[in-house]
């Protein structure tokens, strides 16, 4: 099976956001290409004479996606690129790669995270550690814990007393958040998507580690499929969707219940806060590069 590989044209500044548009209708395995790496690494012990000549004048982000999706996913980036300013050409190139050496390629990379509490390992890979861990496949298109809003959201989670909770995972992905809340004590997870494919990984991941009897998996609406409350709830998702959840998480929660909110540009952030403040207050803010999370508790 091929992919397609989307490549888009942007500057050093802009290459960060530019990967996380990428990232929302790609493949997990995003890379940025930027020759101020080669300059800026001094841990580099050798460097291959002339590979410089393999960087242009900008950088280049890639991504990767099925054949199929590839009309959508080029609207989806030009919809979300017409917004950025001083952010280089923004030219979108698109080719065709062997899906079999890629996905070969994507797995020798994709090496355990480890955090404070947990070690998130492939499943074709094996991990000694004291830490707890966590299996998973994230089938090559959903998040595996790299990416800064993902890990803000761990480093919440290994703070908090998720011993004997019910837990919310809004737009679960993979289900790293739910089902490693699961992990680190919590009696009942409940994973929520609107694309099927996600619920499959996050249903395998749940399997794999033993999870299947503690976790409710649906796909939908959380309007639609969620009935319950809950003690914690985690959206890593982007402050407009964020936004637009308001009212649907405020549905799920009560005094006291805490909310872990990710995916938020610094610049989004006073207007989710703001939205958010009718029920909620502001206990903590994490921030890497230019992403926010931040952790309120239920009035």
């Amino acid at each position: 099976m091929d992919f397609n590989e989307i490549a888009v044209y942007t500057t050093s500044e802009m290459a960060e956001l530019v990967a996380y548009f990428l990232q929302e209708v790609c493949m997990d395995g995003v890379s940025i290409f930027d020759i101020k790496d080669l300059y800026d690494n001094s841990g580099w012990d050798y460097k291959e004479e002339g590979i410089e000549l393999n960087y242009g004048s900008e950088v280049v982000v890639k991504g990767y996606c099925n054949l199929e999706d590839t009309p959508s996913v080029l609207n989806f980036l030009r919809q979300s690129l017409s917004d950025l300013h001083d952010a280089g050409s923004l030219r979108i190139e698109v080719g065709t790669v062997d899906g079999d050496a890629w996905v070969k390629t994507w797995k020798q990379t994709f090496r355990p995270i480890e955090t404070e509490k947990l070690v998130i390992c492939p499943e074709w890979q094996k991990v000694q550690s004291k830490k707890t861990v966590f299996f998973m496949d994230s089938g090559v298109a959903f998040g595996t814990g790299q990416h800064e809003t993902t890990s803000m959201c761990l480093e919440f989670l290994e703070q908090l007393p998720v011993d004997d909770k019910k837990v919310l995972d809004v737009g679960c992905g993979s289900g790293i958040l739910g089902l490693c809340s699961l992990l680190l004590g919590a009696d009942y997870a409940e994973l929520v998507d609107i694309d099927k494919q996600a619920t499959d990984v996050a249903e395998h991941n749940a399997a794999l580690n033993g999870l299947s009897s503690r976790v409710a998996i649906k796909t939908g609406n959380l309007t639609e499929v969620t009935t319950e409350v809950f003690d914690i709830v985690f959206a890593n998702l982007t402050a407009d969707i964020l936004q637009l959840l308001h009212n649907d998480i405020s549905r799920v929660i009560k005094s006291g219940t805490i909310v872990v909110l990710s995916g938020i540009l610094d610049v989004k952030l006073e207007g989710v806060l703001a939205l958010y403040s009718d029920k909620f207050e502001l206990v903590q803010t994490k921030s890497k590069g230019e992403w926010r999370a931040v952790l309120l508790r239920a009035k």
